[in-house]
């Protein structure tokens, strides 16, 4: 049988779960979490920490088309952790959705961090060939997938996801911590003003290269340095 076919947990452990802070890493475009492996293994010294694929690429799935769709879905899945996550992170759609579940935990009077890596918040589909740009890049990355999902699966959840993304617009604002890292070879300026209306406690650290090359080699450990400032600095206030 295709390992593909076996139907595997939207939420998913990475190692052994272990006593301390929670970790929930968010899937970007395409539902995959593979380019997670070393910040998983960073953050489970810490604590148990679990990944989030995208509804869709499992048999019978039909992937959500809204950031709001994902997130009611994923948000009734957080609920059943034994505790609730100190710490979303996610890249690209991930932080975007990392973003909007911190809302709803903030709504409960709680304070997880969030981490964002290079997650947009203008509408790009407003400039019709800037969307396009992103569809294609995002399908480029994808098509060497070594998951063993089928192809058609992965693109028609890619395909949903992309139309969440590059319509979405934060608006949502929350004081829960949050770090963003853009990718310095990007044309962040509009995102990032759009994230300092919203996040009121936020802490902004460029990583350098493009948008798909952030956990590559050469650059994760940057980002791993970058996550475990914010993380110590501040430990005090999320306390």
């Amino acid at each position: 049988m295709n390992r593909a076919d076996v139907a595997q947990p939207v939420l998913m452990p990475m190692g052994r779960p272990r006593a301390g802070r929670c970790s929930v890493l968010v899937h970007a475009a395409g539902g995959g979490v593979g380019a997670y492996t070393g910040v998983g293994f960073a953050l489970r010294r810490s604590g148990p920490v679990f990944a989030l694929r995208g509804y869709g690429l499992a048999p019978g799935e039909e992937p959500d088309r809204s950031v709001t769709a994902m997130a009611d879905r994923y948000w009734s899945l957080l609920t059943e952790l034994p505790e609730p996550p100190g710490l979303l992170f996610g890249w690209s759609l991930g932080g975007v959705l990392a973003w909007e579940l911190a809302a709803r935990l903030a709504g409960e009077g709680r304070r997880p961090r969030v981490v964002m890596v290079d997650s947009p918040a203008t509408r790009i589909d407003r400039d019709p060939a800037a969307a396009r740009r992103w569809r294609e890049r995002v399908r480029a990355s994808l098509a060497a997938d070594d998951s063993g999902v089928p192809a058609d699966r992965v693109a028609a959840t890619a395909d949903a996801h992309l139309d969440a993304v590059v319509s979405y617009r934060a608006e949502v604002r929350h004081d829960c911590p949050a770090l963003l890292m853009p990718c310095a070879d990007e044309d962040n300026d509009a995102h990032l003003a759009a994230w300092r209306e919203v996040a009121t406690d936020l802490t902004v650290r460029p990583l350098p290269g493009d948008h798909f090359t952030a956990f590559d080699g050469e650059r994760l450990p940057l980002l791993l340095d970058h996550l475990k400032n914010f993380l110590t600095s501040t430990e005090e206030r999320h306390a």
